[in-house]
């Protein structure tokens, strides 16, 4: 089969899936239509390249949570927000980005270390991170009691539109992230790249990458007035 018949075969197939398809998948769906010369990683790149630099379209290939998807133009954006106002979006808050930011740059990590960062209980937030499909449980750790362990999923990286987790945006003090908090109340011991206070949406019907902003986090100092002896005077009056 001609090489220009095979790509034909590939858009037709992302565009009825609903999520990203594997490299793997998709040579195993078609690989009665290859011939021995044909690289089906090639072919895919050679799309991606196409439908970026030579063929004028809203939409283009992207490798995107280690899959292949047709995605519209960063461009085309606020006409695609009118389009989908009314859509259900999920809505995470400060602590659920900065819980999500914390495990998936420490991943694998467990509930006790992310309380300790924070200095506060993370499980209310970790519980919806869970159902949003954003985190994941990928084992235990070999220590006592056996805590689990959280991750990212492949939902994550689609949402932010990662192709995997090496895209993430660089911390350049990440070794302060898992250090414990030297006060009770002190919410990040680090100062890195930090989530937006203020609350985010993902969508997941539009392919919109929301960046994430760096943020410091100062200790307030509290003065208390040490109250003035009294007088033995006074008191004897």
């Amino acid at each position: 089969m001609e090489t220009k018949e095979i790509k034909k075969i590939i858009e037709a197939l992302l565009f009825v899936s609903d999520r990203p398809l594997t490299t793997r998948e998709i040579k195993n769906i078609i690989k009665d239509s290859l011939s021995e010369n044909d690289n089906i990683e090639n072919i895919l790149n050679e799309m991606q390249q196409e439908y970026s630099e030579f063929l004028d379209r809203a939409f283009e290939l992207k490798f995107v949570a280690d899959g292949w998807t047709f995605a519209t133009k960063p461009e085309f954006s606020p006409w695609i927000k009118i389009l989908l106002k009314d859509k259900t979006t999920v809505k995470l808050s400060a602590s659920a980005m900065e819980v999500l930011a914390i495990i998936a740059y420490k991943q694998p990590i467990t509930r006790a270390e992310i309380d300790s960062i924070r200095g506060v209980d993370s499980g209310g937030v970790m519980d919806t991170l869970l159902d949003r499909k954003l985190i994941k449980i990928v084992g235990k750790k070999e220590t006592l009691g056996r805590p689990m362990l959280y991750g990212t999923t492949q939902d994550f990286l689609r949402h932010f539109g990662l192709s995997h987790l090496s895209e993430l945006p660089v911390i350049e003090n990440a070794s302060e992230i898992i250090k414990p908090p030297e006060e009770k109340g002190q919410e990040l011991p680090f100062e890195g790249d930090l989530p937006q206070e203020a609350s985010s949406e993902i969508t997941e019907e539009t392919p919109v990458i929301e960046e994430i902003e760096n943020e410091v986090i100062q200790e307030s100092t509290e003065v208390i007035a040490e109250p003035e002896p009294s007088d033995p005077e006074k008191q004897n009056m």
